[in-house]
């Protein structure tokens, strides 16, 4: 099928199609080109090798290390006059990548779109019986959590986008639709609202038992736990509505509360064995990131020394210490030289460098904690010291975790032992130290949250990590300013060039909040 235009709000190819060196992955996703029907439970299997989504040399070479992560202190960035002018066809690949995919067999650099995906599931449900819509209706509802969360991201990134009328060509009629920019705020509100909807169909659905088995093979995440589907879907709509509690509290606020406050109706991750993590299939299906972290390698300096002043247990197995300097790192106002000289900490060589089984982090605990503790916080629903400690306690534990499930990338120059995970006593310790616990005014112990909060996103989550820092303005890390014409780093992307292209008439609807310093809705900082 040729590709005539890219633009996904134009047109959009019909679902990309697929084939791996894997025969699960071969066997379980199917191509609706090459086939009458589309089928809806290998296109939600498709969904999760969306680059975007397992991890994937290409995500974290152009999009996270490259913006999210040094735009939010958790990589470096070299200081240059050009430091902060994002190069546009990185972002426009994850433009692309939520709309229409890319086509090829490697999934370090293609996967299917996600809202592609999605429509193309609508069109093949909408044409079944009734006995075929009773049979995969629980894959229609599992791909609107990942939708969900996928257009949350797109949002935070860019503001208002095309939504609601997007991937025509997916739909029934496969016209060409020319469609228009949803309002961001209406976008988080419908999210918050269809999340809602999936949790009460969730708290009652069951699976028909002809399709159980499959199930449990094309859902890479939780294999067809429904029960474990409730608790990330409603700790996505927790997000959601703690990211918007500062511009719509009114709205935020009640929703939050009765969902911390109705645990039964609203079960959330409360566990790292509940956690939403896409994992590998080494060797076929992995996580390569070795000439990332090569490329990326020094520690950033305010992180590094606020860990080790405070004697953080995660620091060995977030890094590697110099075998000179020890813990030291590379500073925000570093020379290239200083960058080429090194002497810095490194991450962490088993757990990231030569680590094939990397998964994708959707959702953890320790961020459901740190959003129960800033509710207890503001809005005195309890005392917010023991979400925050167990905030901690589970973040520190999601890391040990992965250094024990290492998969030894091929040519690693040894064999790691696992890292002997810090007691409880220790934890402990640390969450009551002087510098972390929670202590000082409103204000400060927020800030204290919110810092904990961003560690524990570290380099696996930088793209919550960014929309965090921009909602909340902390941690207060250290901005260099640019002598080029972008100064500082920019508070969103660009749309695509596609856009004024193609789309012109509904671009430049939009065409005045198309600049990077254009804050999304709800970004008051």
């Amino acid at each position: 099928m040729k590709k005539l235009l890219i633009n996904a709000s134009l047109l959009v190819l019909l679902v990309a199609g697929f084939s791996s060196c894997k025969q699960r992955i071969e066997d379980d996703y199917q191509n609706p080109e090459q086939t009458t029907v589309a089928n809806p439970g290998k296109l939600f299997n498709g969904l999760f090798l969306n680059e975007r989504i397992h991890p994937s040399y290409w995500d974290y070479y152009t999009y996270l290390f490259a913006f999210t992560a040094p735009y939010s202190g958790l990589q470096t960035i070299l200081p240059s006059s050009t430091m902060y002018l994002a190069n546009t066809s990185y972002s426009d690949n994850r433009w692309r990548d939520y709309y229409n995919g890319a086509n090829g067999n490697d999934y370090n650099y293609n996967g299917p779109g996600i809202l592609n995906n999605y429509r193309e599931m609508q069109t093949a449900f909408n044409t079944m019986s009734d006995a075929e819509q009773r049979k995969n209706l629980i894959y229609l509802k599992l791909s609107e959590v990942i939708l969900c969360d996928q257009t949350s991201q797109m949002v935070d990134a860019f503001g208002d986008i095309p939504f609601s009328k997007a991937n025509s060509l997916n739909l029934a009629d496969r016209s060409i639709v020319f469609a228009s920019y949803d309002d961001a705020a209406q976008i988080y509100d419908t999210l918050i609202y269809k999340l809602d909807q999936i949790n009460n169909y969730l708290d009652t659905a069951t699976v028909v038992s002809t399709e159980s088995a499959n199930l449990k093979i094309y859902d890479r995440m939780y294999a067809g736990d429904l029960t474990m589907w409730r608790r990330y879907t409603n700790s996505l709509r927790l997000r959601l509505l703690m990211r918007i509690s500062n511009v719509s509290e009114a709205k935020a606020k009640p929703e939050i509360v009765n969902m911390l406050n109705n645990s039964s109706k609203y079960p959330v991750i409360t566990s790292n064995d509940q956690d939403a993590l896409v994992w590998e299939s080494p060797t076929n299906l992995k996580s390569d990131l070795y000439d990332v972290f090569k490329d990326f390698r020094w520690a950033p300096k305010y992180l590094i020394d606020f860990m080790t002043t405070n004697n953080d247990p995660r620091v060995e197995v977030f890094f590697d210490a110099d075998g000179t300097n020890g813990y030291k790192g590379f500073p925000y106002d570093g020379t290239e030289k200083d960058y080429t000289n090194g002497g810095y900490a490194s991450y962490d060589s088993a757990t990231f460098f030569y680590n094939y089984n990397l998964p994708g982090v959707l959702f953890t605990a320790a961020e459901v904690s740190f959003i129960k503790a800033e509710a207890n916080e503001r809005w005195g629903l309890g005392a917010a010291e023991t979400p925050y400690a167990e905030g901690i306690a589970q973040s520190v534990k999601f890391f040990y975790n992965l250094n024990s499930r290492i998969y030894a990338r091929s040519g690693a120059p040894r064999k790691w032992a696992a890292l002997i995970e810090p007691s409880a006593t220790a934890v402990s310790a640390y969450a009551s130290s002087a510098n972390i616990a929670l202590s000082g005014s409103t204000q400060e112990r927020l800030a204290k949250i919110y810092t904990q909060k961003w560690e524990s996103f570290f380099v696996l989550q930088t793209v919550q990590a960014w929309s965090e820092y921009r909602r909340t303005g902390y941690p207060e890390i250290p901005v260099y300013t640019s002598t080029g014409t972008q100064t500082k780093p920019g508070v969103r992307f660009l749309y695509p060039s596609n856009e004024s292209l193609y789309n012109t008439a509904n671009y430049n609807a939009v065409r005045a909040k198309d600049t990077r310093d254009t804050k999304i809705f709800w970004d008051l900082n």
